[in-house]
């Protein structure tokens, strides 16, 4: 055998003894390296090739020894905390929504949307996604990286064609006693563009104004057949995700000019929407979103609502009734379930039983930052940071609305508030996040960025220079 053969044969005897298959391939890489290290130390000591040969593989040891030792090291990491974490919100999540319907059925409300079986077949159904998509190789959405936003493209044009209308504008995908929101929906958005935004790191500098073309492309889909608080998620992650990635110079050097360019034409194009119709009207709410009483039974009535349970909650237990209504009257009592849960949990049970669910979802973002920023691969950083982007949008829409904002529509509570597709996809994206941190320590990137210049942008003496040619 000549050298790579039986450093290849000795690498091969390493990896049989591994159980985990994904392990093989880093584990290849790295005794092959040290091999050659080795091999190459005893030439320059005057051993020939031959002989600095059979020096390295007798310093390694016996193959067989190797591996069994490799393979009580290499082993998924099951990320018992993280799942703990998602289990007590999911469970946290569905004791309310029970505890509420029990209330409303209790008070005499009637509808399918409050039936308990329903509620519980949609729990379970969540459950098996987080499984599923806990066991399902991350790697594969940066494989396949157009499968998805084709998905979401035959989504919504199924939706146009046969979709049922909601609040006329919006469409619903009915699928026996389940739907499909089209507000829940964009919350796929962001993950559908980060395989995308990996896939043209190849490209390089192009790759990376592209991504920004496609990221366009991406808000006037939601523009259309989504909402607003839709495209303010899909900006925070998809932004989050092209920062870090002119930062770690994940697409070759000086990207930020690209960067810069993209982010001056994307305020642009926002401000030029905020002054043409049908955007002209949310200049005007804003008004009275911060002065409800100006207009109490138009666009302030809600913000008034929500306002005055947060000021009439206690500590702990029920708040102080402020309404000669019951507050299942003012406020359309599925509203509670979905766009308004934490204002509803804060008036019912207590301003310690809100906080601590707040906390409960501030320790689990912490967390996940920590462990997305340790990965050793670009691509399992870009996936678990775009889906902590989005959890992080998210809360942060869902706070702001349901403290007595409600500037844009709120998408959803991650894990906490109801909605079946909301709930059935943030439990599906918090599968994939833990599948992240199980494998990715293994994942070796196969897609190298481009790291030659690119004269089509620059930066040049404090100016920005685009070139044609």
């Amino acid at each position: 055998m000549n050298s790579s053969e039986q450093f290849k044969h000795y690498t091969e005897k390493v990896c049989e003894q591994i159980r985990w298959k994904k392990a093989h391939g880093v584990v290849a890489q790295e005794i092959e390296n040290h091999l050659i290290d080795q091999k190459n130390a005893y030439m320059d000591m005057g051993d020939s090739e031959s002989t600095a040969e059979e020096k390295a593989l007798l310093q390694m040891g016996d193959p067989v020894a190797v591996g069994a030792a490799l393979d009580g090291t290499h082993k998924p990491a099951p990320q018992w905390g993280m799942m703990g974490l998602v289990m007590v919100l999911f469970a946290v999540g569905a004791c309310i929504q029970f505890l509420f319907l029990t209330d409303i059925l209790d008070v005499g409300y009637r509808n399918s949307a409050y039936s308990i079986p329903l509620t519980a077949a949609l729990f379970l159904l969540c459950f098996t996604a987080f499984i599923v998509a806990y066991f399902i190789d991350f790697s594969f959405f940066g494989k396949h990286p157009y499968l998805l936003p084709i998905l979401l493209i035959v989504v919504d044009i199924l939706a146009q064609l046969i979709g049922a209308e909601s609040n006329g504008s919006y469409r619903w995908l009915i699928l026996g006693p389940f739907s499909i929101s089209p507000i829940s929906i964009s919350i796929i958005f962001p993950f559908a563009f980060c395989g995308i935004l990996y896939r043209l790191r190849s490209k390089g500098k192009h790759g990376y104004l592209l991504s920004g073309v496609i990221a366009a492309a991406f808000c006037l889909v939601l523009l259309t057949f989504h909402s607003s608080g839709g495209i303010l998620l899909f900006l925070f992650s998809a932004g989050i995700l092209m920062i870090t990635a002119a930062k770690k110079g994940w697409f070759g050097e000086n990207t930020k000019p690209i960067l810069l360019f993209l982010f001056v034409i994307g305020i642009i194009v926002m401000v030029v929407l905020l002054y043409t119709s049908p955007f002209r009207y949310r200049l005007a709410r804003l008004v009275y979103i911060i002065h409800p009483e100006t207009d109490p039974y138009g666009y302030g009535y809600m913000p008034s609502v929500l306002q005055g349970m947060l000021e009439n909650s206690v500590f702990l237990g029920k708040g102080t009734p402020f309404l000669e209504w019951d507050v299942y009257k003012v406020i359309l009592p599925t509203m509670y379930r979905t766009d308004y849960l934490l204002t509803f949990i804060t008036y019912q049970y207590g301003w310690a039983v809100s906080i601590a669910i707040m906390l409960l979802l501030t320790v689990f973002l912490i967390f996940g930052f920590r462990k997305c920023f340790r990965q050793r691969s670009v691509l399992g950083q870009m996936v678990s940071l775009c889906i902590l982007c989005t959890y992080t949008a998210e809360v942060l829409i869902y706070v702001l609305v349901n403290l007595g904002y409600p500037i844009v529509a709120p998408i959803a509570l991650p894990f906490l508030s109801y909605g079946t597709t909301a709930l059935l996809l943030n439990m599906a994206l918090a599968g994939i996040l833990l599948s992240t941190f199980r494998t990715g320590e293994v994942y070796q990137d196969k897609i190298k960025p481009v790291l030659h210049e690119s004269k089509f942008i620059q930066w040049d003496d404090g100016k920005l220079i685009i070139s044609f040619k």
